[in-house]
């Protein structure tokens, strides 16, 4: 029989069960994930393919003390990203680089999230698949059979097949383009494909349907591109023999198109980012002679950058029209600048075969940009000026700009009054007022923001401020100064402990209020002291408030103001002071958006 527990070694052990059902929890957090946003990258490839992404998931973040990304070879860690609680990030980007910032060596690679929890719970560590980091270009070689072309009367004997090999010791190669240029370095033919390894049979024509010359060489230059985005080449040499003496006969003369081919664009330009209008431009086609026609090519050719876009067929596919949308050959966005269109039509040996070109047109990418300028660098409507000239500065690198809108907003951020125009007319003359007949507030910057429109739907954004002075008034007893927001600290009479911008704003308010006011030196000055009221749809508690808390606390504020005016130099005999809580409003309390306007304190001039 065991021995029974005392009552206090009881108690304990029960304290003991008890205490470890309290600290019972997950004994693994959940929830953490790092994965890559591509299967590998290249930093020598062009921007956008040249550093590789990794998405970072964490559980149980309320308890995260750390975390440390690491990315690994087979020889070990290269590169380490690591934060602390406050800093969680979605995703990091690695640029290839080790943490000396050298070059890390190619090959493959994987990405682990370790993450602390400080002892709450034990430390997780998760890792990404494996990817690859590319630094080397694909090569290969070009092979012809047979070695070159044996020229006839009216051609060649025969075509030659151009075979390619390529590889890439860490990508696989995703296209080639295989150039010939002439014996004079100009373009010849072209061919287009995917993978590592081709064969493409040439016929000895260019893209014009010429037929290769006897006695001269060409040569073959393949681009090889690999999924990472880098490129090598190779080279061949297709020589043509000469023309046997006893076999040259004259080629059989060839007609001449009965109709004309051409290619036109059915605008001066177009952008594909436009806001408004067409983000394509239609090229509309004629073929001289459709009936007899072997094959066409159709390329869209930048001024100084070459092809971007082409499109072939033959004489089943004569098309009326082709769209453009940007686009280059290999996916990405053409640069903008002029272009023009050409087309090639190839007849076989029957008709001379022609290459037309269009007008030229307009690709259009950047949005138009400027400043806005001021006839006045200081707004008084009431004073020195009735009205304020805004003048739109605006251009465009390849576009006319067309029309242009815009904001002026109040200090709450709300539109005030809007203008809008058709260029060159670039002026809007204000007269201070917003839409519904308010004048502007003193001592306020008002925002301007104008969107200026080119011809191809482009908008851009330009901003500004007009400032507005300290506005004095005239009325039936003296002088109304239209004094600005002054910021006190909420529910207090106190305009120094508020945040740094508001308090400089302050200071120089009342720095030019004393200068405005010492030019009236005859007249007494009214401090009169506004308040919001929040219980505006509650008459009864609104009469309370106003009484209990708006009253005395508009007081206190204008006697605030009249201190600070006093210790500018003004002299206090001259200054009296009173507060009205929310008895004159400006607008409505019930105006969530405007009501800011009746937190003010005014000043009358009074003989």
């Amino acid at each position: 029989m065991k021995p029974a527990l005392s009552l206090a070694a009881a108690a304990a052990t029960a304290l003991l069960v008890f205490a470890g059902c309290q600290t019972d929890r997950p004994i693994e957090p959940q929830g953490n994930t790092i994965t890559t946003a591509s299967a590998g990258f290249s930093p020598r490839a062009d921007k956008g393919r040249n550093t590789i992404e990794l998405n970072l998931g964490f559980g149980n973040r309320d308890i995260v003390s750390g975390w440390k990304v690491q990315i690994a070879a087979d020889k070990g860690p290269v590169r380490t990203f690591s934060g602390e609680s406050g800093n969680l990030p979605a995703t990091l980007t690695w640029d290839g680089t080790d943490d000396s910032n050298n070059p890390a060596p190619e090959g493959t690679y994987t990405a682990s999230l370790s993450v602390d929890y400080a002892g709450k719970l034990p430390a997780a560590s998760v890792s990404s698949r494996s990817f690859v980091l590319d630094v080397t270009e694909p090569s290969g070689a070009l092979s012809a059979d047979p070695a070159g072309f044996t020229p006839v009367t009216d051609g060649v004997a025969g075509p030659v097949t151009i075979s390619l090999s390529a590889a890439s010791p860490v990508a696989t190669v995703q296209s080639w383009t295989i150039d010939i240029f002439d014996p004079d370095g100009k373009l010849f033919q072209s061919f287009t494909g995917r993978g590592g390894v081709a064969k493409m049979t040439w016929d000895g024509r260019g893209l014009s349907g010429d037929w290769v010359q006897p006695s001269r060489a060409y040569a073959a230059r393949a681009t090889i591109r690999d999924e990472y985005g880098l490129a090598g080449t190779a080279r061949l040499a297709v020589p043509v023999a000469d023309l046997p003496a006893a076999a040259a006969k004259p080629e059989p003369p060839r007609k001449v198109e009965t109709g004309r081919s051409a290619v036109q664009p059915n605008r001066a330009g177009f952008s594909p980012r436009a806001v408004t209008g067409p983000r394509s431009i239609g090229l509309d086609l004629t073929f001289g002679n459709p009936g007899a026609v072997r094959s066409w090519k159709l390329t869209l050719d930048h001024a100084e950058k070459g092809t971007q876009r082409s499109w072939t067929g033959d004489g089943s596919d004569l098309p009326k029209a082709v769209s453009w949308d940007g686009g280059t050959d290999a996916g990405g966005a053409a640069p903008e600048g002029t272009y023009a269109a050409a087309l090639t039509v190839d007849y076989g040996p029957t008709v001379d075969p022609v290459r037309v070109a269009s007008r030229s047109f307009v690709l259009d990418v950047t949005p138009p940009s400027g400043t806005i300028g001021l006839s006045s660098p200081l707004f008084s409507p009431l004073e020195s000026s009735d009205t304020i000239t805004l003048t739109v500065n605006a251009g465009s690198p390849g576009a006319r700009i067309e029309s242009w809108r815009m904001d002026i907003l109040d200090p709450g951020g709300n539109v005030f009054r809007s203008f809008s125009g058709k260029w060159p007319d670039a002026t809007a003359v204000w007269d201070g007022r917003g839409t519904s007949g308010d004048l502007v507030l003193s001592a306020e910057d008002y925002p301007v923001t104008v969107v200026v429109r080119d011809e191809y739907g482009n908008e851009g954004e330009i901003k500004g401020k007009v400032p507005v002075d300290i506005l004095v008034e005239k009325t039936p007893t003296g002088y109304r100064i239209l004094s600005s927001r002054i910021f006190f600290k909420e529910f207090t009479a106190d305009y120094q402990d508020v945040p740094a911008d508001l308090a400089k704003q302050n200071v120089a308010l009342l720095d030019a209020l004393a200068e405005k006011l010492r030019k009236f030196a005859d007249y007494r000055i009214r401090i009169v002291g506004h308040a919001v009221s929040v219980n505006w749809d509650k008459p009864a508690l609104a009469k309370e408030e106003q009484a209990n808390s708006l009253i005395p606390l508009s007081k206190a504020r204008a006697d605030a103001i009249k201190k600070a005016l006093t210790e500018r130099g003004l002299d206090p005999g001259r200054i009296t002071t009173e507060g009205v809580g929310a008895a004159d409003q400006l607008v409505p309390d019930s105006n969530l958006a405007q009501r800011w306007q009746n937190r003010r304190v005014a000043f009358y001039l009074e003989k």
